[in-house]
This record gives structure tokens, C-alpha cells and sequence, in this order.
């Protein structure tokens, strides 16, 4: 089974972008007219957030938003499987770069607060191309051998991944401290966190981007490849200074602040198909419950 799926990652990688991103927009298109339960939690989420809206303009972030998230699906297997100077070609321009190279500068650790808008999985490519190694944080899926594949496609480039053990966080601790680049995803939903506002809603947030920032010294820095009209991508930077503060809910409520700035900017490419909102405050009902797939 493990073969078969590496063989299958391998022919879709072996793609050229464009097609792949026609395909990704006619998947996307199936799920929005098949009220798939993906449209749904696009839909749930959209309204909840974006309560000012009119139905007419959140169907239509509804429907891009699948799209653009199924052309990041399909682009996936050719960015674990291209060569890193290929992948290159892939990118326009870089905007707020000063930031990075300011965080580099400065020797106390890079912290890249990566979100789930555009193709994240890009910047590990684009990253060790471009600047050097990174360490990030690798949650394996539950199929050990599609964990192998993801493992070691995503270390391809020499990035590290390391566990989400104590023994794992130790690691990011000590790569900062050592001047080192660590990733992170800040808009996941944690086993352990905080309820903060993201988009007026509370938002069960990660500890993590705040306590990396706080007991390394390291500069936290926001970055979103986003899908421009070339169906290229645009690196966008931008620094959250907020983070690194000793007030653990301001700290995070900062960082949400700056992630929700970025999904403003570009809604249509941020993965609205995840259930941010599935753990709520006690006494409040998960939005979700209930859906199932038609």
C-alpha cells in the first residue's frame, strides 16, 4: 500500500503546475457543486466570520476557497517531489523580505509563523533554496506508511522534522537558541491551548508560537505564499512583535490579529475547509456537529 501511494505521489509530482492547478480547479468546483461536507465547513466558517457579508459574496469565497484549496492539494505532490531549483521558478516576487533578513541578521533565532493560506508546504522548498535549513515540527498521520512518505519527502530538501514529543519541543528550543530557524503552523487546533479572538469568534490558539518566542528570544515572523493571477506565488512577510510578550493572552490574541490581517487580505486562499471553531467554550455547541457527508 505504502508503494503504491509513493508511485501515486510521484506521477501527480511529475505534473506541470498549470495542469495541475486546472485539475485543482475543476475538484474544487465538484465539491462546491456537490454540497460536499468540505463546502459546509467553508460555508459554517465564512458565515461566522465574516457575519457582514451578503450570501451572494460569501457563496463566492465559498467556491474559490475550495478551489484554491484543492490546487494546493494537488500542487503537494510536485512540490515534495521537483527539484528545490525548480520549484523556484514557481516564485514572482518577495515582499517584506527586510523582516527575515532583519530576524537573520540579528542572530537570536528566526521563528516563521507559517498559516494554512496559499501553499505553506512551498516554503520548505523555497526556504532551503533560498536561505538554509529549517527545523519544523512533523505530527505523523495515523497510516505509518504515508507518515514514512510525508517524513521523507518534507526532509528532502535537508530541512529537519522532529516529532510533537517533549523530546521534539526540546529540539525547537535549542535550535533557536543556537541562532536557528524553526516553523511552526500558529492556526492549528491544540490539544492544549487558549480560547483568543480570531475573527471575533474564540479560537482555541497553540501555546507554542508564543512560548518558543518568549523563552528563546527569537524573532516571530508571518509567512504566506500566495497564488497570484500567473498561478505563481508571491512570498509575503510580516513581523508580529506583539508575540514575544510575557502576557500570554495578549501575546496570542496578537497573533491571531496578524494571521486574520493576512486572511482579510487574501480570504479566498486561506483553507476555510478546516474546522477551526470545532472546540468551543463550555457551554457553547461545536458548529460543526452533526454534518455529515451527503
Amino acid at each position: 500500500m505504502g508503494c503504491f501511494v509513493y508511485l501515486l505521489i510521484r506521477m501527480i509530482g511529475l505534473l506541470p503546475r498549470p495542469l495541475l492547478q486546472v485539475l485543482g480547479r475543476l475538484f474544487g468546483l465538484w465539491l462546491f457543486y456537490a454540497r460536499s461536507k468540505s463546502r459546509r465547513i467553508t460555508e459554517i466558517n465564512l458565515a461566522r466570520c465574516f457575519p457582514k457579508n451578503t450570501a451572494r459574496i460569501n457563496h463566492r469565497l465559498t467556491r474559490e476557497s475550495l478551489i484554491a484549496t484543492c490546487q494546493t492539494a494537488l500542487e503537494t505532490p510536485a512540490v515534495w517531489c521537483k527539484d528545490g531549483k525548480r520549484l523556484l521558478t514557481w516564485i514572482d516576487n518577495r515582499f517584506g523580505e527586510a523582516h527575515l533578513k532583519s530576524a537573520i541578521a540579528d542572530d537570536k533565532g528566526v521563528l516563521l509563523l507559517i498559516p494554512h493560506i496559499g501553499n505553506w508546504e512551498l516554503y520548505n522548498a523555497f526556504y532551503a533554496q533560498t536561505v538554509g535549513q529549517l527545523t519544523a515540527l512533523f505530527k505523523p498521520p495515523k497510516q505509518k506508511a504515508m507518515a514514512r512518505i510525508i517524513e521523507r519527502v518534507r526532509m528532502r530538501y535537508g530541512n529537519q522534522m522532529v516529532p510533537t514529543t517533549p523530546r521534539g519541543l526540546a529540539r525547537l528550543f535549542k535550535v533557536l537558541k543556537q541562532g536557528g530557524t524553526v516553523a511552526v503552523l500558529p492556526d492549528q487546533v491544540p490539544e492544549v491551548g487558549l480560547f483568543v479572538p480570531f475573527f471575533g469568534q474564540a479560537a482555541f490558539t497553540d501555546r507554542l508560537a508564543h512560548r518558543l518566542a518568549l523563552k528563546s528570544g527569537a524573532t516571530p515572523v508571518l509567512v504566506a505564499l500566495i497564488r497570484n493571477a500567473r498561478g505563481r506565488f508571491d512570498v509575503h512577510y510580516h513581523r508580529v512583535p506583539d508575540l514575544g510578550q510575557e502576557d500570554e493572552v495578549m501575546a496570542l490574541t496578537a497573533l491571531n490579529a496578524a494571521v486574520e490581517a493576512l486572511v482579510r487580505q487574501y480570504p479566498t486562499q486561506y483553507q476555510w475547509e478546516y474546522k477551526r471553531f470545532k472546540k468551543q467554550p463550555t457551554g457553547l455547541q461545536d458548529p460543526y456537529q452533526g454534518l455529515r457527508e451527503i
